[in-house]
């Protein structure tokens, strides 16, 4: 994973900005959530036609799970973001 630099530029190539982090991780966010809504439908639809879902609620909870880390993640670039640099 990159890091990003507290004064928001690129510090070689292991740093990226802190927006550009947060943009990247707020997309990777927008595209699990649809994923987990197309799932959550498939979901509905098997079983509302009576059909087996437990393959198909297996992938949507672990999309559910993936979503959940990449929240977590962007919490956690948000608090860095927003530490105090030390002198």
């Amino acid at each position: 994973m990159l890091a990003a630099s507290k004064s928001g530029g690129c510090l070689g190539d292991k740093t990226m900005p802190w927006t550009m982090l947060l943009v990247t991780v707020r997309a990777e966010i927008a595209a699990a959530q649809g994923r987990a809504s197309t799932q959550a439908k498939a979901v509905q639809t098997l079983l509302a036609a009576g059909h087996d879902s437990t393959d198909a609620e297996y992938e949507l909870f672990r999309e559910l799970d993936g979503l959940t880390l990449l929240r977590e993640r962007l919490r956690s670039i948000e608090a860095l973001r927003d530490c105090p640099v030390a002198a």
